[in-house]
Parts: C-alpha cells; sequence; structure tokens
C-alpha cells in the first residue's frame, strides 16, 4: 500500500447542539450528564448574576447558571422550550440553561474551524472553534472557560 492510498482516520464525536439567545452552541455529549425540564430554581442569595438559582435534582443540589448572562446578553425568559443541560464538572454537577435543545450530532474533528475573529473578540475563550451545521456555523463551548468564575460579562 502506498502512501496515496492510506485513509485519513477522521476523530468522529456527538455533540448536543443548542439555543443561547442569538448564538448556536453545542457541548460535546461526553461532558453532558442529561438534559431536562427541571426549571424549579431556588434563588441562592448574594450569587453572582449568572447563578440563576439552584435545583434537587434527585437528592443532589445542582447549580443552575444563565447561559445567556455567562455570554453578555440579558437573562433567559423561561419558556415552553428552555432546557437545562446538566454537566459534570469534576465531581459537582452545574446546570446550564439554554432556550432550547435542537439535536444530537456527529462532529469530525477535521471540520472544527477557528473562533471566527469577531467572536473571539466579543466573546474571549468562551468557544472552542465552530462547525459547519446545515447553512450555519455552530459554536463549541469551551465549558472550562464557561464555569469560570472570571468569565462572567
Amino acid at each position: 500500500m502506498t502512501h496515496a492510498n492510506t485513509v485519513q482516520l477522521i476523530a468522529q464525536t456527538q455533540a448536543a447542539v443548542f439555543r443561547v439567545g442569538r448564538y448556536v452552541c453545542s457541548l460535546y455529549i461526553s461532558c453532558i450528564q442529561e438534559i431536562n425540564k427541571n426549571l424549579l430554581l431556588t434563588p441562592v442569595h448574594e450569587a453572582p448574576d449568572y447563578v440563576r438559582g439552584i435545583i434537587n435534582l434527585r437528592g443532589n443540589i445542582v447549580t443552575v447558571i444563565d447561559l445567556h448572562r455567562k455570554l453578555g446578553l440579558e437573562p433567559i425568559a423561561i419558556q415552553a422550550g428552555t432546557r437545562n443541560v446538566i454537566v459534570r464538572v469534576d465531581r459537582e454537577m452545574v446546570g446550564l440553561l439554554v432556550d432550547g435543545v435542537d439535536d444530537i450530532v456527529e462532529i469530525d474533528s477535521a471540520n472544527i474551524l477557528p473562533t471566527p475573529a469577531h467572536l473571539a473578540k466579543e466573546l474571549g475563550e468562551a468557544f472552542e472553534g465552530v462547525v459547519p451545521y446545515g447553512d450555519e456555523l455552530v459554536a463549541i463551548l469551551n465549558l472550562n472557560h464557561i464555569l469560570s468564575d472570571t468569565s462572567s460579562h
């Protein structure tokens, strides 16, 4: 077999695609514990403005973050399509409020593009990159940056 006939292996992974205001975002499925409609939030006094509250998820206390606020938008307006994307970070679960979940898609690592300059300037390191999704570009969230205390606007 010559080098010209060698097949390049492309790493594929699944990601959940969801809406956050004007942004179409995604997170790798490996980061997501579950997606649910549990929006019965208990406020947390003196918490940062992006902390929307806490929920009791089968005996676990989960802090819920308003992803709109983390991306510098107006607070999310909770509606029928609003979902809580539960992610696990170390041993703690955190909820991310999103406007709605669109789909679960396959992403080829070869198709991931750098974050466009205007988004990188506007949102810093909030996105790891973008990937084509139909006629749109989906921003892949940098979960570590989103969950850091210093990334709020």
